[in-house]
Order: C-alpha cells, then structure tokens, then sequence
C-alpha cells in the first residue's frame, strides 16, 4: 500500500521556487553550453551572454530566497501531514539519519524492497541539498562574477587563486557538467522513491490513493486533526 502525502509538504512558495529555480537552470545550461561553444544557435553571442547572466540572478536569488523562507517562512508538513513545521527542520542530518544511509544505498540500487522509514527527506536528499546544490551554486556564481567584466577586478583574487582567467573558464564549464550530473541524480532518487512526490512539487496534486482527509476540500476532516491552510 502506498504511503500518504500532502499538498502541505510541499507549499505554493515552495513550489513556485522550485519552478523558477528548474526553469533558470535549463536557461543556463543552453547559454551556456553556447558560450562555450562561441555559436549562435539561440542568437548572437552577445545576447546570450546577456540572458546568462540576468538569468544567473534570478538563480542565485531563488536560492536565498528559498533558504530564507525555510527559516522564516510558514512551513511545511511532513509526509502525511497536515501541521506546519520550519521547513529548516527537515533538512538538518541527525545521526539516524547517517546510520540509515546503506539502507537507502541499498534500497537505490535495488538490492532492498523494503523502503526506510523516513520523516520527509532522506539522508541522501540532505546531503543534496544542504551541501551539494549550495556549493556548486557558490562555485558557480563566483567563477561566474570573474569571468564577467564589470566584476572581473573585484574577482581578481579568485582568478589568480585559481591560477589565471582559462582556469576559471574549465572549473566554471566542469562544474556546470557536476551541476547537471547532481540534477539527473535528483531526478533519478524521486522516481525511485516515489514519483508522486513529484507531482506535489511540480502540481501540488496528490494522488487519490495515497490523499489523507482533511487536505482537500472535498475530503472530510479526520477526527482530531486540525486542517491548516494550504
């Protein structure tokens, strides 16, 4: 039997982050693959190069805003839950967490049916997205800023950290490949684990099978729980 969610786990601010956040990646990668390239498959080179860089704000922004509103925000629920909670508290690796981790290797690899117990984010999905996604962003953003003329003197430091401006060119272009290769991984956890949740964050729709009362309007409220807004 397929375990609940919903809508609450994933609230519209959450949603709409994620949105922006996976469109203005898909807009960087193909800007940037062409000015790497020095084509003009998308338009000239100088225009792509000013859509990469509007559109590397808007990424970065997403990013703190998305952390700001997990410390600030309204929250969100557990897996089948109806309560808010901060939505920080779901990402903080505990030592449950570590000890769990070769259940979930193994239950990724196919070498165990029974899925681990889980609050909302497993240790994998952590360790995504509390150090992989910000470090990568960070590389990013600042081989980005020295590669970019108005802040290239300000980023002279981080050129010649990196031993001079073509260093900067292959760790921004590899990182980006790291970027890609973390999304793909993404994408093959929440298959894996459950591709329901996916449509909670893309469509804030859950499954009829898998729905708890009280989180849609036409479902009466279980006794004892209290319906929050979605």
């Amino acid at each position: 039997m397929p375990h609940t969610l919903t809508r609450l786990e994933h609230p519209w601010p959450a949603v709409l982050l994620h949105w922006a956040h996976l469109l203005s990646f898909f807009v960087l990668v193909a800007t940037g693959l062409q000015i790497h390239a020095h084509t003009n498959t998308f338009g000239t080179l100088g225009t792509i190069q000013q859509v990469h860089f509007i559109v590397m704000y808007v990424f970065v922004l997403t990013t703190v805003v998305r952390i700001y509103w997990a410390f600030l925000g309204r929250g969100s629920a557990a897996l089948g839950g109806l309560s808010r909670h901060r939505d920080w508290k779901f990402f903080g690796l505990s030592w449950t967490d570590w000890k769990s981790l070769p259940k979930w290797l193994a239950y990724y690899l196919f070498l165990r049916k029974e899925r681990p117990h889980v609050v909302k984010y497993n240790p994998l999905q952590k360790l995504t997205y509390v150090l992989l996604f910000p470090l990568t962003i960070l590389v990013m953003a600042l081989t980005g800023f020295a590669m970019f003329q108005p802040t290239a003197v300000a980023m002279s430091w981080l050129t010649a950290l990196l031993g001079g401006l073509n260093a900067v060119r292959l760790t921004h272009y590899l990182v980006m490949w790291v970027m890609i290769v973390f999304f793909m991984i993404h994408l093959y956890l929440v298959i894996v684990e459950d591709p329901s949740e996916a449509s909670i964050m893309l469509w804030r729709s859950v499954p009829e099978d898998q729905r708890v009362a009280g989180d849609y309007q036409d479902k009466p409220v279980a006794p004892g729980v209290r319906r929050e807004g979605a």
